[in-house]
């Protein structure tokens, strides 16, 4: 079976065959968001600090994990596709809450935003619409909005804290996020238009989101808040 499945798409397509392919090959953009986010980061002069470097190890293993799963569509590569990039969300989250309001608010924020994505994906499951005969990535939709509303909230206290140039760099990576769940929940229904889908749409606006962030906080760092 194709990764669009026939329930949604045309499985006779003559393009069809690309979606792996495409999705594969796009995974490129990921490395390159690391490789670019790891020179802003020793552009900065500020040395190494561990929590960006975690933060650029989680990027490279995404790019890498999903290289392998989209290459290989084995279970063991899914896991390493899938960890790499939640603990990468949820650690930016954290550190985006320290770099604004100290140590113990970032360990706060990094579990209250695993908290948020799990509530609002039960209570979604829970009292939603039926989404039977939607593709399945339908049901993460939730997750990934709140956690867009967190992001949304974070980038204004950090214009008042740090101004709107280093804002703006949250505000897009927050957009880039939204776009790129768009394009991973409608891709199994657009591959009569579009035939290998629009998920390397999400490899691609992922990738300028996590760069954006990675550069974002490495501002901060540099950055003296506004008082």
């Amino acid at each position: 079976m194709t990764p669009h499945g026939p329930i949604y798409c045309e499985t006779g397509h003559p393009w069809l065959f690309m979606a792996e392919p495409v999705n594969t090959l796009t995974n490129i953009f990921i490395i390159i968001a690391a490789i670019l986010a790891l020179r802003e980061v020793r552009r900065a002069r500020i040395g190494m600090p561990l929590d960006l470097a975690v933060l650029l190890f989680l990027l490279f293993a995404t790019g890498i994990g999903s290289f392998a799963w989209h290459g290989l569509r084995v279970p063991l590569a899914l896991a390493f596709d899938a960890l790499p990039g939640l603990l990468f969300l949820f650690a930016m989250a954290g550190l985006w809450f320290r770099a604004l309001f100290g140590s113990l608010a970032g360990l706060l924020g990094a579990v209250g935003t695993i908290a948020l994505a799990a509530a609002s994906i039960f209570l979604w499951r829970r009292y939603g619409p039926n989404m039977q005969g939607m593709p399945p990535a339908f049901g993460f939709l939730p997750a990934f909005f709140a956690i867009a509303a967190l992001g949304f909230v974070l980038a204004a206290v950090t214009r008042a804290r740090f101004g709107a140039g280093v804002a703006a760099l949250g505000f897009v990576a927050v957009l880039c996020g939204v776009a790129a769940a768009t394009a991973r929940s409608v891709d199994l229904l657009t591959c009569r238009t579009i035939p290998f889908g629009t998920h390397f749409l999400w490899h691609m606006l992922l990738s300028l989101a996590a760069y954006l962030g990675i550069v974002m906080l490495t501002r901060m760092k540099n950055s003296t808040p506004i008082q």
